[in-house]
């Protein structure tokens, strides 16, 4: 029966509740309004910001406070909204978010900076030209070495010329040894054989070969397993010294506008490194670890745990292998056999390594990657990889497959109902076609560098340079995917042409998908409020220009927590209301 007290008991809850909906109202409201009310340190205003957020928003201007976005909009509305000293005009310029690299080893590369890129030498006047310039501010003894020299760049009779007289007519007192991009070959000069005690007598390395001429004396010409001869040998640098370079490899990243590596060669002794440098404030760019399997540091990591965002610099969180190696030198493994030899290529891991190490990834949340280049070799993947996702029940997941080159249209499909990410290397796909004709059966070219294919099916792809071995400039890299077409070369037999992807897809292989890929997308990727202010300012609009002005774009400036780390000398934009 309804009575008076039960009906004053209904009034009184719902008058409380009616209350505590008010309370909360207010409270949400007075947290909008102290949230809005906040004066930003840093607005950058004036500018053409491609946002990348969902709806592909382009702003004017962009607030930081503390390193984060807190506002997006425009101009006018922020001189209004805004009253702080910090104002940075953009004059017109088109801003992106920061680029992450998807493969790179910063450690790698600013060792490499005191060594000589030859990635683009195209004769050996030019290789002998840049060994002369280093010799000038370097004493008798040191060593010089070099890097990335393309066999496929080198007219042939120069290649037979090649040895180490060649050498020794510009640097007959240094010790010089020249490392090609496939790191299987290393031509060296005869101070460098001197000093490692390499001559006629001295046997060829199981694996590998001591290249000698007739007299059975060493040309200078070291192959396969022979190269660690030379490695093995190389003067350690001091911590001090490698602080210093890593130092002025993170200087140089930011010329290219990267703001984040995903460094796939870190160890212990490394991860150590860059938490010291960002101690002391001397590594500007963020590193994202990866780990590789079957090796001391990972084992340790697994004890340990993962670590994420070690003072938003750092984070350590994954695992790789590789399955196999590079097309180039038919290291891929590949269905059918090469059409020389060797025929077929015995991959470097098999599905129970891939199984053992993707299981101890996931059950201590590691994420787990493999490169994967032939056909084979992502079929192998793959296999292993939905029996343990099946195993595990596992849901997001994000493994990555790397560097992928050769994709069967069933593999293909796999990608999608097993949520794979698949992560590319135009550079490496583009000087593979020079001698994808020669190599394998033309019915296989078909599934070669199927970068719009990947993304129907995957939903993104990530872009990775693997520098210093490959070409790092991200502009360069967008060019191949946009175009599939050469820089400097009427080479017209591209095959495949209907891959190439659209110039937003490129961009967010850098960038959203990018930072999707490693668990950063709440953080990284896209300008929008909340996220890190990681930005660059570019010199020209590519989206309203044609695909050769890619090739001309430079990095004004680069911006990361919403500071300017780098700009580009002669280009500075005025600062001030």
């Amino acid at each position: 029966m309804f009575t008076k007290s039960i009906f004053l008991r209904n009034f009184i809850s719902l008058l409380r509740n009616y209350m505590l909906l008010n309370i909360m109202m207010i409270l949400t409201f007075s947290l909008f309004m102290m949230s809005c009310s906040k004066s930003p340190d840093t607005i950058y205003t004036n500018g053409k910001i491609y946002t990348f957020d969902e709806n592909n928003a382009v702003v004017e201007a962009v607030a930081v406070l503390d390193g984060k976005i807190i506002d997006v909009g425009s101009s006018v509305d922020f001189k209004e909204k805004y009253d702080i000293e910090n104002v940075i005009d953009l004059e017109g310029k088109v801003v992106l978010p920061g680029f992450i690299d998807s493969e790179g080893s910063l450690i790698e590369f600013s060792k490499n900076l005191n060594f000589l890129n030859l990635a683009f030498i195209k004769s050996l006047k030019e290789v002998l030209d840049l060994i002369s310039q280093k010799i000038e501010s370097s004493k008798d003894g040191n060593w010089i070495g070099g890097y990335g020299w393309s066999e496929l760049n080198l007219p042939e009779e120069e290649l037979i010329a090649m040895d180490r007289t060649t050498l020794d007519e510009v640097a007959p007192n240094h010790n010089v040894y020249l490392i090609n991009i496939a790191a299987n070959t290393v031509w060296c000069n005869t101070k460098l054989l001197e000093t490692l005690q390499i001559n006629k007598d001295t046997p060829s390395p199981e694996g590998g070969e001591i290249e000698k001429d007739e007299n059975g004396v060493p040309t200078g010409m070291l192959y396969d397993s022979a190269v660690n001869l030379v490695k093995e040998k190389v003067p350690e640098l001091s911590k001090e010294e490698l602080m210093q370079f890593v130092e002025q490899g993170s200087a140089e990243l930011l010329k290219y506008g990267i703001t984040e590596v995903h460094d796939r060669t870190v160890g212990g002794n490394a991860i150590d490194l860059f938490k010291e440098m960002i101690d002391n404030n001397k590594l500007p760019i963020r590193v994202y670890a990866v780990l590789t399997g079957n090796e001391k540091t990972f084992d340790e990591y697994l004890q340990k745990g993962i670590e994420v965002d070690y003072k938003n610099k750092l984070t350590v969180r994954a695992v790789s292998l590789d399955y196999d190696g590079a097309f180039l030198i038919q290291d891929a493994a590949m269905r059918d056999d090469y059409n020389e030899e060797p025929l077929r290529k015995i991959p470097y891991s098999d599905e129970f390594d891939i199984e053992e190490i993707f299981r101890k990834a996931y059950d201590k949340n590691f994420q787990f990657m493999v490169k994967a280049v032939g056909d084979r070799a992502v079929k192998s993947s793959l296999n292993a990889i939905e029996k343990v996702l099946k195993e595990k029940n596992a849901s997001d997941h994000r493994t990555v497959l790397e560097h992928v080159e050769f994709v069967e249209q069933p593999d293909l499909e796999r990608l999608k109902s097993l949520k794979i990410i698949p992560s590319v290397r135009p550079d490496i796909c583009m000087e593979d076609m020079f001698i994808i004709n020669e190599r394998i059966a033309a019915k296989n070219i078909s599934d070669f560098a199927l970068w719009n294919s990947l993304i129907q099916s995957a939903g993104m792809i990530t872009t990775g340079s693997d520098f210093p071995f490959h070409q790092i400039n991200p502009f360069i890299q967008i060019y191949y995917l946009t175009t599939r077409q050469f820089t400097d070369t009427s080479f017209t037999d591209v095959p495949n042409i209907d891959q190439k992807i659209s110039l937003i897809e490129a961009i967010k292989s850098y960038t959203v998908w990018a930072a999707y890929s490693s668990f950063e997308e709440n953080t990284k990727g896209s300008l929008e409020i909340g996220k890190f202010a990681d930005m660059i300012v570019i010199s020209n609009d590519i989206f309203n220009s044609d695909s050769k002005g890619l090739l001309k774009t430079k990095v004004l400036k680069t911006i990361i927590n919403g500071e300017v780390v780098y700009e580009l000398a002669n280009e500075k934009l005025p600062a001030g209301k």
